[in-house]
């Protein structure tokens, strides 16, 4: 694919969001430094922002570009899934995980795990956390470098370093306040990126998205390549179905919400429980308009292409994963100077929104372990061993990322790594909830129930692989 030529207009605007976001993490460094106001924000975050960093956190860069690239491959009918489990995880979520969690002043959610099991559980959970999370962000930062390094024509050095190297400073100086308030920046650009697309298609080719909906519908039924998602199907074969979306949406987002720093972190970041709430419904509107306002931009540059009957730019194919890079390759092509670089900056900041959550959970979590104590109670003490942590992890975290892009493709791994860290939710979240709901179970049934739960994961995950490696053997046919 050739590689377009960013004009100067563009190039400026990612390079002013970069440093605006150094600096206000750098002005947020100045307020009082205490452990409770650099883990928690002092626990007075406003529950709006608190929400909207939530969904900042969970909606990465790879939900930006693959959200507008699912209608090319099932029109509408994989978001109909993801819609139909948010009132079911709203409600668990609403009900059950956020006030059973507010109860404690803790500041590592894994702190519970000792409270309720004891200390061998609280080391497994913040094990397979550590775990999940520095795949989880290497995996973000390549995937989304190689977008962005594809339809830019930036050096793939460049873009992982730049993304890491600043969501990890501005982490760094701020904590969790600069964590919050610039994800909220990064949804705002999310949202404006989107509309922007959204109407600029609208408007020049005198369509709406009832004429868009009608030709996506209309090359769901004749391409090749393309499948609608069924309704239900017992064929283990079948790539999604909407019921299977709906449950695995469901189980994910509650397991986040219960069992995973990152998202926990913010609720405590909170007064209160009825803040906590508030925040909870904040994140998951946004995030059902971010993803239906995604799926719409796709719907929307889709009708651009084959609704005008126009090539895709710089030959991508729409049957393969390169439809991935359908979107920031028409931003690029096609909007305004300055627009196509903020759509590319709107792409950083999902990524960066990642990063810098990952890393803060990370410093809070080893730094509450390192010392073993209630850090509460011993103002003052940490911040700097947590900055240095997180200096740490941002590092670890970049360099991960950039020697993932060297394995080579037969092995497959960079592939797969998104069923590695995801095997690790369910068990990890299952912990918390035998926690929660199964008042008899001891450290001992918590802690093989979590063994055996990630084992499994990673045989279902990794089953054709497993099987080539049996058949190679000679131990299967």
């Amino acid at each position: 694919m050739p590689l377009p030529a960013l004009a100067w207009q563009d190039y400026a605007v990612i390079v002013l969001y970069l440093a605006a976001m150094i600096a206000f993490g750098a002005w947020l460094a100045r307020r009082k430094r205490n452990d409770e106001e650099y883990f928690l924000a002092g626990r007075r975050m406003p529950w709006f922002a608190v929400g909207m960093s939530v969904i900042a956190s969970l909606l990465s860069s790879l939900t930006y570009l693959s959200e507008p690239a699912e209608v090319w491959k099932s029109g509408v009918t994989h978001m109909t899934g993801k819609m139909l489990a948010i009132p079911f995880e709203m409600l668990i979520v609403w009900i059950f995980c956020v006030p059973f969690m507010m109860r404690f002043r803790f500041t590592s959610a894994y702190e519970y795990l000792e409270h309720r099991f004891g200390v061998a559980t609280r080391r497994l959970g913040v094990v397979l956390f550590i775990i999940m999370v520095v795949l989880w962000m290497g995996f973000v930062v390549l995937a989304s470098a190689r977008a962005l390094s594809t339809v830019s024509g930036i050096s793939l050095f460049v873009v992982i370093l730049t993304v890491g190297a600043v969501a990890t400073l501005y982490t760094m100086l701020g904590g969790l306040r600069a964590v919050i308030w610039t994800d909220v920046i990064q949804v705002l650009l999310l949202i404006g990126g989107g509309l922007f697309t959204i109407g600029y298609v609208a408007w020049t080719t005198d369509s709406s998205p009832l004429d868009w909906y009608h030709v996506a519908m209309g090359r769901l039924n004749t391409a090749a390549g393309t499948e609608a998602v069924p309704v239900f199907s017992w064929d283990p074969t079948i790539r999604a179905t909407v019921v299977t979306v709906a449950v695995n949406m469901c189980i994910w987002h509650v397991c986040t919400h219960v069992a995973n720093q990152m998202t926990v972190q913010r609720y405590f970041s909170t007064s209160d429980i009825g803040a906590a709430r508030r925040s909870f419904v904040t994140g998951s509107l946004f995030g059902v308009g971010l993803n239906l306002m995604l799926m719409l931009a796709g719907l929307a540059v889709l009708y651009y292409y084959v609704g005008q009957n126009l090539p895709i730019d710089g030959g991508l194919s729409a049957d393969t994963k390169e439809r991935d890079l359908i979107f920031p390759t028409f931003a690029i092509n096609h909007l305004p100077t300055g627009v196509g670089g903020a759509v590319l900056a709107a792409l950083l900041a999902a990524a960066m929104s990642s990063i810098d959550s990952g890393v803060n959970s990370i410093a809070t979590v080893v730094t509450v372990e390192w010392n073993r104590t209630d850090i509460s109670a011993h103002q003052n003490h940490h911040v700097r061993q947590a900055m240095g942590i997180t200096l740490c992890a941002g590092a670890f975290i970049t360099i991960a990322a950039y020697a993932l892009n060297f394995l080579p493709d037969t092995w497959g791994i960079v592939g797969a790594m998104p069923r590695t860290f995801n095997a690790v939710t369910a068990p990890l979240g299952g912990l918390f909830l035998i926690g929660m709901f199964v008042p008899r179970a001891n450290q001992f049934a918590g802690f093989t129930g979590t063994i055996l739960g990630l084992s499994t994961s990673l045989v279902l995950g990794y089953l054709k692989q497993i099987g080539g490696i049996l058949q190679g053997a000679g131990l299967l046919e």
